[in-house]
């Protein structure tokens, strides 16, 4: 059984609890209760506490399943989060030895193209490779990006990119928690689960 089926079970049997606790047999037609089997029922509370008993082994049984597949689900849950740590260490590692590599290759491509100048070689064949130097397109260099911003603004900011405002969450929060009311706002207790 599935832990959401163990979840309606257990709303199912609480929703039963009320009616166990105070259930009424039929009378007979002297006003002596009976059982649904027919059976005259001597001791009323003992009737419904055999319900109750049964009540409470059932929820025991339930709950017990219940804690089971929430262990298992649990354990799936931790290993989940120690593979989304691997995996962010090894994204940090890997992205850490691409720029090194992309540094190294950036410092050796340069290196190249000034003993090439140097040589006054604009191609070289070998075997195993060939190397060219050429002209690329033109590409911009922002010498002082500040400067370069503060004239924009003063004479074509069409040159400047904006980007939309951000709302800064903390400032909100700190408001609503001393009472201001914001529109639009409000704060909110999610629930979570610690799983060790």
């Amino acid at each position: 059984m599935k832990l959401y089926e163990i979840t309606a079970e257990f709303a199912d049997l609480f929703d039963r609890f009320d009616e166990i606790a105070n259930y009424t047999p039929d009378t007979d037609e002297f006003g002596r209760y009976i059982s649904e089997d027919g059976d005259i029922i001597e001791d009323l509370d003992a009737y419904r506490q055999k319900f109750l008993t049964a009540w409470f082994d059932t929820l025991t049984t339930i709950e017990g399943e219940f804690n089971e597949k929430a262990e298992n689900l649990a354990v799936y849950i931790k290993n989940l989060t120690a593979e989304i740590k691997a995996v962010k260490a090894e994204e940090k590692a890997l992205k850490a030895r691409r720029l090194s590599i992309e540094s190294q290759t950036k410092r050796m491509t340069n290196y190249l193209i000034r003993s090439m100048r140097a040589i006054g070689v604009k191609t070289i064949d070998m075997p195993r490779t060939r190397m060219t130097l050429k002209l690329n397109s033109e590409s911009v260099v922002i010498d002082n990006e500040g400067a370069l911003i503060h004239w924009a603004m003063e004479h074509d900011d069409s040159l400047l990119k904006y980007s939309d405002p951000e709302i800064k969450k903390n400032d909100v929060k700190n408001l609503l928690r001393m009472g201001q009311q914001i529109p639009y706002a409000h704060l909110e207790r999610k629930e979570s689960v610690t799983i060790k």
